[in-house]
């Protein structure tokens, strides 16, 4: 989705490039939104030998144009004319190349005229007189009107960028597509005039790529790159905007995870889609004097910064190819500034459920649109859902006797993201993709298994939902679930039965210890990228806990993409490092609908 700026946008780009022409161009473009109140004109004009401008308007749609025109007016005298209150002067130009003494505020004749060359009446509203096709009269001076032509506004180019790691503009387009928008990288070399001057000049600049994705190379180190967009839709032009960056600089050599995306180099085809679980690692937990001091105090400062981690990160998930990627401890800037504009640019549509009311960060799911559309979104806040659902009354009733537990569960602001999605091939196939965070505390087992235990009701209630529809439904389910194999969350989900004795009721000591409840679901799911010895990677704890379950009933297991091996993964004592992006390993395999 690329978002439509409102008007400031388009003065803004529009001012912006006729300040870059280096000749006078006279012309009017217009911005008029049926439904809006007001309509944005901004005229280049200038004379010759003169200083080119540009006028900005923002006038209502329905206001006379005559209003409009004498406003823009007063614009132009004050600015074409050099004199003080009623002071005369020569103007050239406006009255057939002859020079003479006028008035020049009330002899400069301004008027809108339409195809035959008739002057428009001036009772008429701005949004009838300020059609493509008319005219706007300057003295002498014809200036076409140009109504909602494509616009652009590059955004600035990352701070940090990296050799070997790709640029993803960010930008914002208005009345333009992108496939028919032209991409320009070109190199600009910095090097001394001369030995021990101590001076800088650009060198000849080198086009690299003519696609909005650019990954620099080692011969662009050192050299900044600038970045040139022409907006364009059905045959019609833009005006272009350029942005340049800072200096590349080197990179930190090959990642480990550039060895398992050999495995997902392609696409997968018709039937089979890929699937990402990946906690990132959000900026509210790494950038902390705790995280710097203690929990990654053997990794470089600057490698635990999001502008480094980012592109990493994006070079990361973007190699593995997939087509439903769930992401956990979503910051929701990153979300905003960096994984939706850039996944955008690949083809993904993509949605963030931010944990409780005041949360910093969330989960995050994308969706490759020539894959799958997105049908509806039942996401949830578990403890509302737990503490308020009819379908959670068992749950309810036994944490509303242990007022500990109840007061820590009504603190916690964990999420369920669910998202059904019908597949584009066919789409008579209905996918719930589900992707959350349960709650870390590593003697909270007995809190998980009710989060556990909620989440699974609601998705077999969206699954009911669409079965009485008669509907065939699958059910993939993601997430960092904070809880090994050997822990309740995983018997649960795989074995649908949680007796009341299991040893994960007594974690929160007899304060909290729920008595005589059984849990159990009637869905048929296991892990799809089976039981590795860790999922999560820091000096302090190594283990799994991190799933993609799937429903085994409608989906099988294509393939898997192996793990890290122990030796990458203290290649810098642990996770996260210069070359990973985060302290968790994506899960990533490639299902297949089972008929």
């Amino acid at each position: 989705m690329w978002r439509v700026r409102v008007a400031t946008l388009f003065t803004s780009c529009i001012t912006e490039a006729f300040y870059l022409q280096e000749k006078r161009m006279a012309s009017t473009y217009v911005r008029c939104i049926q439904g809006e109140e007001k309509m944005q004109i901004t005229l280049e004009y200038g004379h010759e030998g003169g200083t080119s401008r540009a006028y900005n308007l923002d006038r209502k749609q329905t206001e006379e144009v005559g209003t409009a025109l004498n406003r823009l007016k007063v614009n132009l005298a004050k600015n074409l004319f050099k004199k003080k209150k009623k002071k005369k002067n020569v103007v050239a130009g406006l009255t057939g190349g002859e020079n003479k003494e006028v008035d020049a505020e009330n002899t400069l004749n301004v008027v809108i005229v339409n195809s035959c060359g008739r002057k428009v009446d001036e009772t008429i509203p701005n949004q009838v007189a300020w059609a493509e096709g008319n005219k706007l009269m300057i003295g002498d001076t014809h200036v076409p009107i140009i109504v909602n032509p494509p616009t652009v506004k590059l955004l600035p180019l990352p701070s940090s960028i990296m050799a070997g790691f790709p640029i993803f503009p960010r930008f914002e387009l208005e009345f333009a597509d992108l496939q028919q928008s032209t991409f320009t990288w070109q190199k600009e070399d910095v090097s001394p005039v001369e030995e021990g001057a101590g001076v800088a000049t650009e060198g000849h600049p080198v086009i690299k790529s003519t696609h909005p994705i650019y990954t620099p190379d080692a011969g662009d180190i050192g050299c900044r790159l600038k970045l040139t967009c022409v907006p364009g839709r059905t045959g019609r032009r833009g005006r272009e905007d350029c942005v340049v960056s800072d200096e590349v600089r080197p990179g930190p050599g090959p990642c480990p995870f550039e060895a398992r995306q050999e495995y997902t180099s392609h696409r997968t085809e018709d039937g089979t889609f890929r699937v990402v679980s990946y906690n990132i690692l959000a900026e509210t937990y790494s950038d902390t004097e705790y995280a710097r001091d203690v929990l990654f105090s053997y990794c470089p400062p600057y490698a635990l910064e999001m502008d480094y981690r980012r592109q990493l990160l994006l070079k990361e998930i973007t190699g593995y190819n997939a087509d439903v990627v769930c992401l956990q401890e979503v910051d929701r800037k990153v979300f905003e500034n960096e994984l939706l504009p850039s996944l955008d640019m690949l083809g993904f549509t993509g949605a963030l459920k931010i944990k409780g009311q005041q949360g910093n960060e969330g989960v995050a799911t994308f969706i490759r649109s020539d894959k799958f559309r997105i049908i509806s979104q039942h996401d949830v806040l578990l403890t509302d859902m737990l503490m308020n659902s009819a379908c959670c009354s068992d749950l309810r009733e036994a944490v509303e006797k242990l007022p500990k537990l109840k007061a820590k569960i009504e603190d916690r602001g964990n999420v369920l993201q669910a998202m059904v999605l019908e597949t584009v091939q066919s789409p008579q196939r209905l996918l719930i993709v589900a992707n959350t965070h349960f709650y870390f505390h590593p003697e909270a087992g007995h809190l998980r298994l009710l989060q556990a235990a909620t989440s699974l009701r609601h998705l077999q209630s969206i699954c009911e939902l669409f079965e009485q529809q008669g509907r065939e439904i699958s059910l993939v389910f993601c997430g960092d679930f904070n809880s090994t194999p050997h822990h309740g969350v995983n018997a649960l989900i795989t074995t649908g039965y949680i007796p009341e004795d299991y040893a994960d009721w007594n974690d929160g000591g007899d304060e909290e210890r729920i008595q005589g409840l059984q849990l159990q679901h009637r869905l048929k799911l296991s892990s799809a990228c089976g039981y590795v010895d860790f999922t999560n990677f820091t000096p302090n704890f190594q283990d799994m806990l991190d799933y993609i379950f799937i429903d085994t009933k409608n989906l099988s297991v294509k393939n898997v993409v192996p793990s890290f091996t122990v030796e990458e993964l203290t290649l810098h004592t642990a996770i996260p490092s210069v070359v990973f992006p985060s302290d968790h390993i994506a899960q990533i395999c490639d299902l297949t609908w089972s008929a």
